[in-house]
């Protein structure tokens, strides 16, 4: 009992630490693996058992696929996401067509279009997906107005030149204390 506790905990652990990468490719896995399971009940087809192991196996492909399609996001993934988008639309309906009349050529068809995305998927860095987040999430926010640059730097430092020059009596020390440096920066996002 506490044995299958402990590996319970430890694949649940090792999912949640799982890149995106390895999460997709694993995904895809078992799809390929249920299409070839269903196939191999289909050929046997012995029993009833054969059958509802074969629909059953449909089924779960069809709900990975089904979450595939959903975690799309065609602002950030453009063609590729809607290339994919098609091609999990083919599978999902390869899928309905197995389950209506049978025929074992709609699992092949699946397999076919699943195995290079599977390889496709493998040959990702992992963390490429959680730099790639970074990365627009950066581009997205713009430069931060917190870090200026050395031309900013140059840029404030030539006005407060002016400003003091202009004004001898004035102290510019407990004037910079007193506004923030950069106004424009909203502390509330």
């Amino acid at each position: 009992m506490y044995e299958q506790q402990g590996i319970r905990c430890y694949q649940e652990t090792d999912v949640a630490s799982m890149g995106k990468e390895k999460m997709i490719a694993l995904l895809y896995e078992k799809m390929i693996s249920c299409y070839q399971r269903a196939e191999q009940a289909l050929e046997q087809a012995l029993t009833a058992e054969d059958q509802i192991t074969a629909t059953e196996r449909i089924n779960l492909a069809q709900q990975i696929v089904t979450e595939l399609r959903n975690a799309l996001d065609h602002e950030i993934g453009g063609d590729i996401s809607r290339n994919l988008e098609a091609l999990y639309d083919f599978v999902f309906h390869e899928n309905l067509n197995f389950l209506v009349d049978r025929d074992p050529q709609h699992l092949r068809n699946c397999i076919r279009i699943l195995t290079p995305l599977l390889e496709a998927w493998r040959s990702i860095e992992p963390g490429t997906a959680e730099k790639a987040m970074r990365q627009l999430e950066t581009a997205a926010d713009g430069p931060n107005p917190a870090s200026p640059t050395p031309e900013d730097g140059d840029r404030n430092q030539s006005r407060a030149d002016d400003s003091s020059a202009s004004r001898p009596d004035t102290d510019t020390s407990s004037a910079s204390e007193a506004e923030p440096r950069h106004p424009q920066l909203s502390l509330s996002a």
